[in-house]
This record gives C-alpha cells, structure tokens and sequence, in this order.
C-alpha cells in the first residue's frame, strides 16, 4: 500500500509539469498493456484449470453414480420428484449469481476509477460472495441427496471440499500474479478480475448440478420407432408387410445406458453380467413383439391404405424391470409399391366329360395352362358321382384364400365358382313311347328268330306256322340302383303245325311266349338303344296234347312258352310290380274274336226285331180292324 501511495504521489508531482505529464502517460499504458496481458494469462489458465476440475469431476460422477444406483432403487420415484424440485431452485441460485455477478461487475467498474485497492477488494468480496453461493447450493444437494443414502452424502461433501480447495488455491494464485503497476489500469483490471472470479463461480455451481443429478436414478428414455422401418411385399390387393428393427443402431445408442434392476435372481444375474441388458430387452422382448394394424392387415394389403406399427410389450413392466421410459407411440406407414395381380380365366383351363349312365354319371375333369397345379391352383367338382341329365354341378378353383400363391406367383383367377348342366349321358328310358318302331321291330324279329331256333329242335313232326305280335309290358324299376333300370316284353302268339302221319294226326296250335330286354338307353337327340343279343327267355313251358294214343299215354308236345297270356304276364309282370311300375298293350286275340262274336250276335238280333216290328206295322196298315 505504501508504494501505491508514493506512485500516487509521484504521479501528481509529475502532473505539474509537461514533461513529467507525458512520460506518466506513456507509463500508464504500458502497465496497462502488461496487466491486460497477465489478465489474459490468468484467464486462460482458469479456464484450463476449471476445463480439467469439471473432467476430473465427472470422472468421480460416474463412478460414485455406479456405487449409489442400486441403493438408490427403491426411492428411486420419491427421489426423482426431489430431484425435480431441486432442479428449479438450482436454476433460480445459478440466475441469482449470474445478476449479481453483473451488478458486482458494474460496481467494481464505477469505483476502479478511484482506486486500485478498492477493485481488489471488491474483486476479494466478489470471490467471497461466490463461495458462499457455492456453499448454499451444495447444502441443498446434500439435503436432497440425504434421503437417497448416507454414501451419497459423503461422497458430495468429499467433492465440495475439493472443488473449495481448488477455487481457493487458484484464487491465491491469481492474486499473487496480478500486482497492479499503474494505478490508471485499475478501473479495468478490478472489472476484469471481478468477472473472471464470477465466471468461476458459476463453473462451480454447473459442476455441483451435474455431479447431484448424475448420483440421482433417472430412468433411460427409450424411443422404439426411430428403429423400425416398414416395407411392403406383393400385390396390389394381397399385399404384407415387412417389419425391420436397427437393432445395432439400438445398441449404439443404449448398451452403455439401460441398466437392469437387480432382483437376486441368480441366472438372471449371471446372464445380463455378460449379455448386456439392453441386448437382452431386445431379445427377449422386444424383437417381434409388434404388429401392423389397418385396414387389410390381414396379407391383403392394398396400395394408397395405412397401417399402423404397435408395440405388443408389457410397457410399464419392462420400465420398472430395466429402468427405462418407453416414449414410443407406434408410427404410421403408408402402403406403396405394391405391384398389379395379373387375372386369368381359370375356367378356360377345365377339360372335363360326363361319363356314365343317367343317373348314375360321373364327372371326370382335369387343369391345364395355370390351372395344372404347377402353381398351386386345382379345381373341385360337387357332386361328381350320382349324376342325370339336367343335374347342376358347382366348380370351384382352390384354394378358397389364394393370398399365399398370388404373393409368390402374381396371377389370380377372375372367378373362383362356376356352375355347369348335365347333359349328353346316356339315361334310362322311362317311357314306351320313346322306343322307335324300328326298334320295336328289330326286338320282334330276334323273339321270332328264337322260336324258330326253338321249334327245328322239336323234329320234322313240328313246324312253324308264324308268329303274331300282341303288344308289349314295359317295366320301369322304382330304385335308381336297381341293376335292371327296365324291361321291355314283346308278347307273341306262335302257331305251329303238327303232323304224325302213322297216326294220321295234322292239326295247328297255338302258344304265347316272350324275351326281356333289360336297359334301354336314351343316348340323347331321341336315339334309343339296347343290346338285342342280351335278350331273356322266361323259364316256363306251354304243352300241346293232340290226344293220339301212344302206348299208356297221348303224344304231347312241350313249347318254350306259356299256354295261355294270364300265366305269361303273372310270371313277367305280376311277380314285378313291388319293384316296377308297368306299361302294357298287349290283347288277346281270342277275347278279341269272342267280343267281336257277340257284337255281332247282338247286332243281327237287332235287326231281326227291327224287321218284324216293320212287318207287323204293314200287317195293321193293310188289315185295319
């Protein structure tokens, strides 16, 4: 201070002269000049020092954060709310001691121009004034970091120590390197030391809030869909999605920061020492865990829709297990890319024929060009068995839900059901009138071909006269299954002539006999057919006695027939009607002569009356009495 005074002194004496006047001046700008320039150096290496006090810091942060988080676990929530309240009261200390860094800068400014001991001081109560802010806030740090342990505390007070020991140490040092030469550079020297302390201060308190909400258990927030990306296979109409996860960029971003909670599970422990826990949520629980929601997400995504990602996870399970906050909402995806199905008529491809007999036809078919199974399409038939003329049959392409091939193969049928008509089976008749009159004679003729064959077995005693046809039973079975569908009985009465000369015997007779024709089919466009050599002979035998004494008895003849109509149509019909209904014209010609007999009987008997009732009324014209 006595040399201050005697600078001072020495300044005013040289004022009174010019001389004197000019070389103070050139001295007060070169003190000034230095002490600028050993502020600068005092700057800088503050600020190195603080760079490294904040790296060492962190360092002890960290590790005193990894000691302290699990005991912490369990007041994690409460501690979070404290540490939130804290935060604002921080921010509100570190405003405060920036404004009244600004106002003691400001001050120190206005009386640095009186004198360079009163800038050191305020430069010294500035410092004070800083510390003592530092000291508020560590307080109420420490406060808040009570609750989360003992440990917390100790090691918060152990890094506030150190941090007041080193702003001390490097306060004396800057104090000892900042001796004022001039008294004329003390208005910046004071503004500028002031300034400095200030900012050291507000270094401090930065370093005491990184190094509390470090120690605190804050859980990881975690974003999901930044990960996903979407893309759309297929076709338009069939479309899918395909789901991929960054999962590597995950990793990136959260190995070293998501943190599983310990439980004393001993496997569990052992597997996420060396798995890593933030693999592990992925793994087993994340990885495949969403699904795409919209409008067609069920493989027939179209393009132009939207479909949604979401997360399928148990969130607020997995929070708690790993100490994470889940900020995803799941992202929306437009569909796009998707490329156009080629339709094809998959009906053109079906050969098929109707096989059988009506109604008993089948249906047999088969698939060409892209309908021959090559690509996985196949047609079915309903019904294929048991079919008639007339009958509708369903065809259907298969598979009912074609998505997997149209995926792969990009074709589509243009319809997948179409009915077709029966038509073109040979049926059954039904009906007398459908069989042709040639048929009927051709059906005559193999009857009389047969008697014939017959009666040249009798010998030369018997001979064939001819055959009259009498009309026919037709049979129509009741069951569709029956093995004989119908049966067609042209009747004949066959007359043959016998002669035994040695017994001077020659004399015609007469039998009935018949063949069944089972089968008739309708082959369509009124065409009727059946097998005319499959033709039945009835088992019965007509006998003609011609009364001629041989030996103990009369020589008699025995037919393949029936004697007499009634016993031909009570074997072929009768016995048939629980299984058939009949159709008959047959007439027995010998009722027909008897009818016609006594038709004529009748009529002459008419006429004669007639007559004599004329005779009798010109007997009473001529003699009226």
């Amino acid at each position: 201070m006595e040399q201050q005074d005697e600078q001072k002194e020495k300044l005013q004496q040289e004022g009174d002269s010019g001389e004197a006047g000019s070389t103070a001046s050139e001295n007060l700008q070169a003190a000034a000049k230095a002490v600028e320039e050993k502020l600068e150096e005092g700057k800088e290496e503050l600020k190195n020092q603080a760079e490294e006090l904040a790296t060492e810091a962190q360092g002890q942060v960290e590790q005193l954060a990894e000691e302290a988080q699990d005991k912490v676990n369990e007041i994690a929530p409460e501690a979070e709310k404290q540490a939130e309240a804290v935060e604002s009261k921080l921010e509100e200390a570190v405003q405060e001691v920036q404004a009244n860094a600004g106002e003691a800068a400001e001050e120190v400014s206005e009386k640095a121009k009186e004198f360079a001991k009163e800038a050191e001081t305020k430069a010294e109560e500035a410092t004070q004034e800083a510390g003592a802010k530092v000291e508020e806030v560590v307080k109420k740090a420490e406060e808040a970091t009570a609750t989360a342990g003992a440990a917390v505390a100790e090691k918060a007070s152990e890094l506030k120590e150190k941090v007041e020991t080193e702003t001390d140490k490097k306060i004396k040092e800057i104090k000892a390197k900042k001796q004022v030469k001039d008294n004329a550079n003390a208005e910046n020297a004071g503004k500028n030391n002031s300034a400095l302390f200030v900012g050291v201060a507000v270094v401090l308190i930065l370093l005491v809030l990184a190094s509390f909400f470090a120690l605190l258990p804050r859980k990881t927030k975690v974003n999901l869909d930044k990960y996903v990306t979407v893309s759309f296979d297929g076709y338009d109409g069939y479309g899918k999605a395909l789901v991929k996860f960054d999962k590597d960029a995950y990793l990136k971003d959260y190995k070293k920061k998501i943190k599983l909670k310990k439980n004393g599970n001993f496997l569990q422990d052992s597997l996420t020492k060396n798995y890593g826990a933030a693999e592990l949520l992925y793994d087993f629980y994340i990885d495949g865990n969403w699904k795409i929601e919209g409008d067609s997400s069920d493989g027939k995504l179209k393009n132009g829709e939207t479909v949604k990602l979401s997360w399928g996870f148990n969130q607020e399970e997995l929070e708690e297990q790993f100490k994470v906050k889940f900020t995803s909402k799941g992202t929306e995806f437009k569909v796009e890319g998707l490329k156009d199905v080629k339709l094809f008529d998959g009906f053109k491809d079906f050969d098929y024929k109707f096989t059988g007999i009506s109604p008993e036809g089948a249906v047999e078919w088969k698939g060409t060009g892209d309908m021959d199974g090559s690509k996985g399409y196949y047609f079915t038939v309903e019904p294929s068995m048991d079919l008639k003329n007339g009958d509708k049959v369903k065809v259907k392409i298969e598979p009912a839900n074609p998505e997997s091939l149209i995926q792969k193969y990009g074709i589509a049928p243009k319809e997948t059901e179409k009915e077709i008509t029966v038509e073109g089976l040979p049926s059954y008749v039904e009906k007398a009138d459908a069989i042709s009159d040639s048929l009927l004679q051709d059906m005559q003729k193999e009857i009389t071909d047969k008697i014939q064959s017959q009666l040249a077995s009798q010998g030369e005693e018997v001979s064939f006269v001819g055959a009259e046809y009498l009309g026919y039973y037709f049979l129509t079975s009741k069951s569709a299954n029956a093995f004989e569908h119908n049966i067609m009985f042209p009747v004949m009465k066959v007359n043959v002539q016998i002669n035994i000369p040695d017994k001077s015997y020659n004399a015609q007779h007469s039998y009935y006999f018949t063949g069944a024709f089972t089968n008739l089919m309708d082959e369509g466009s009124g065409k009727v057919t059946v097998d005319l050599n499959d033709m039945d002979i009835p088992y019965h035998y007509a006998t003609v006695d011609t009364g001629v004494v041989a030996w103990f008895s009369t020589v008699k003849f025995n037919f393949s027939g029936f004697e007499d109509l009634n016993s031909l149509r009570n074997q072929c019909v009768s016995q048939k009607l629980d299984k058939y209904t009949v159709e008959e014209t047959v007439k027995d010609p010998a009722a027909q002569s008897t009818e016609s007999g006594a038709e004529n009987k009748e009529e002459s008997s008419s006429a004669n009356e007639e007559k004599e009732s004329s005779s009798a009324a010109e007997s009473s014209a001529a003699n009226p009495s």
